[in-house]
């Protein structure tokens, strides 16, 4: 299958390895794109909408990006930081007071941003179709008593990360996330095909996931014994969401998973668009005469906070303000501490490399066993900085 689009001068070898993926059938399809601080200089995208055939893959193409979603989300609430209406030491009561039920009023905003908070477990009572419902969750987080000590550990809240978050938004903006995040980020800053949250007029430009997981009979043993299970990791990923025949994939590929505001997960968007997002962080928060935080706003929420063993993804895991960082072999975000960004299950990819001004969007619909982005992204990613 052809790759359209463009690199600049310097960048072709970014586009080679994009070809040889497609050629070696990596991909359904997929997009990815590199800004140079305030320049484009890789555009490509190429496959097609649906394993045999649908629509050619385009430039505005969306698909779901699951966990690539919580890096946007922890941008939202950093420009609040920003203008001085959050404090990250600030307990989350301060601002949501029903929160501090079962051993939860210690917890503080810092604690939810680095994934120290404990509150990692999908609520039993929830099922897969209540995630759409807002206020439904909102209720069942409250009564949630933490999985550890606050501080004392660090978790990855795969699904309950987003509306402990937005939910923190909403209390001191009164806008939903998606909405916050569409009119005081994408929409200033020109992007149109980034949502959490999407209207009905975009279905067009939206394309399913698939999944396209290799595993060896190991891991095949190890899956199940994490998530099928009583884990602790079977209960961060709401294992038993799935129990009544409808997953999370499902919902997701849904209209009404597109619409709802699962900031977690549900986030959807093309490459150009989530590169041009953290391209805005890699310029010292400004791109294109539109600024959305300052630059030391910037350096403060890149900044690595914690490197440890994380007791839901299990290896050491780098936690920044809401994203996770370069600096371990094997992710994309690079050799750097600094790089800060977030993958998402499956393989997509966003991230801002600030100390040398590169963001990097890469969005696929062949969901791959690529958890932390390694694999496609990274070596994407990894041509691009040789190109640099």
């Amino acid at each position: 299958m052809s790759v359209q689009g463009t690199v600049e001068p310097g960048f072709e070898k970014v586009r080679e390895v994009f070809e040889r993926q497609f050629t070696q059938g990596q991909h359904i399809g997929a997009g990815v794109a590199v800004y140079l601080r305030d320049r484009l200089v890789v555009n490509l995208w190429g496959g097609t909408t649906e394993p045999e055939g649908g629509a050619p893959w385009r430039e505005d193409t969306m698909t779901i990006m699951y966990s690539t979603t919580k890096g946007l989300t922890a941008t939202c609430l950093h420009v609040l930081a920003d203008r001085g209406l959050v404090s990250y030491d600030d307990p989350v009561t301060k601002y949501w007071p029903e929160f501090g039920q079962n051993g939860k009023d210690k917890i503080t905003v810092y604690h939810l941003l680095t994934h120290q908070a404990g509150c990692v477990e999908v609520p039993r009572e929830l099922s897969v179709d209540d995630l759409t419902d807002w206020e439904k969750v909102i209720r069942a987080l409250e009564k949630l008593a933490p999985a550890w000590e606050p501080g004392a550990e660090s978790g990855y809240h795969a699904l309950t990360f987003g509306y402990l978050v937005g939910e923190v938004v909403r209390r001191v903006d009164g806008r939903s996330l998606g909405t916050f995040m569409r009119e005081e980020i994408t929409e200033p800053l020109g992007i149109s095909k980034l949502y959490i949250g999407v209207p009905e007029s975009e279905e067009p430009h939206f394309a399913k996931v698939y999944d396209r997981s290799e595993l060896t009979p190991e891991q095949e043993e190890m899956r199940k014994q994490f998530f099928e299970g009583d884990s602790l990791v079977g209960r961060a990923m709401g294992a038993h969401l799935n129990a009544g025949g409808r997953t999370l994939q499902d919902l997701l590929n849904s209209r009404e998973g597109h619409a709802a505001e699962i900031p977690a997960v549900s986030g959807v968007g093309c490459a150009r668009d989530l590169a041009r997002f953290y391209a805005a962080l890699a310029n010292d928060g400004e791109l294109d005469g539109v600024r959305i935080m300052s630059p030391d706003r910037v350096r403060t929420i890149g900044e690595r906070q914690t490197f440890r063993p994380d007791k839901v993804i299990i290896m050491p895991v780098g936690w920044a303000l809401g994203y996770m960082t370069g600096g371990a072999p094997g992710w994309p975000q690079g050799p750097r501490t600094n790089s800060f960004g977030h993958p998402g299950l499956g393989g997509s990819v966003g991230f801002a490399d600030p100390e040398i001004g590169m963001a990097f969007g890469f969005v696929p619909n062949a969901l791959k066993s690529d958890l932390i982005g390694a694999g496609r992204a990274t070596e994407l990613a990894d041509a691009a900085r040789a190109c640099l």
